[in-house]
């Protein structure tokens, strides 16, 4: 998702000023934005191990999980509407925060700021069909780990895992270092 509240942000430049959203964006006050790329790009990396591993588990357990599925309207649409309002909180801030920046309505949606409904609807229908992807992909994960792993015949026995080894430690006086010295010889 920060990935794509990126997205909206600077496509909602893009299709605003055409070249020179670039410089309309430095000109404004979002100049910050470029020491948030690394962040952005950890969370996407982070979001990307979690999908590979949650792939993993439903191939190793054959199962893809038991979560609702949604439709792909609705996912659409509640994605543009949290882009939507990620893209005011964060244009309201920099209003306040930015030296530059227009406040208040005008810093929203002034200037082409209205570009960021459709660049939302574009972005959110693109994240509704990478969740529709990736569920997908996890369904047939599932379904290839099931046809993976051979069926077990009513007389093959399971493995049984090793009883564990307990080690008995000796009484001190059994050795060498009992505590005491041996008494002293006339």
């Amino acid at each position: 998702m920060p990935l794509a509240a990126i997205a909206v942000h600077q496509l909602r430049f893009f299709l605003a000023f055409g070249s020179s959203g670039g410089d309309e964006l430095s000109a404004t006050g979002h100049s910050y934005l470029h020491s948030l790329t690394p962040w952005i790009v950890l969370l996407f990396a982070l979001g990307v191990g979690g999908f590979l591993c949650r792939l993993g588990l439903a191939w190793r357990a054959g199962a893809a999980g038991d979560h609702p599925r949604r439709s792909l309207i609705r996912l659409w649409l509640v994605a543009s509407v949290a882009l939507v309002l990620i893209y005011v909180g964060q244009e309201a801030l920099e209003g306040l925060l930015a030296s530059g920046h227009p406040d208040g309505l005008a810093g929203i949606f002034g200037n082409g700021g209205w570009w960021a409904i459709p660049a939302s609807l574009a972005v959110g229908g693109a994240l509704a069909l990478l969740a529709r992807g990736g569920r997908a992909a996890i369904s047939f994960a599932a379904r290839l780990g099931r046809r993976s792993r051979p069926a077990r015949s009513r007389s093959a026995r399971p493995l049984l895992a090793p009883a564990p080894v307990f080690i008995v430690h000796a009484s001190p006086l059994a050795c060498c270092a009992p505590g005491r010295a041996p008494p002293a010889s006339l």
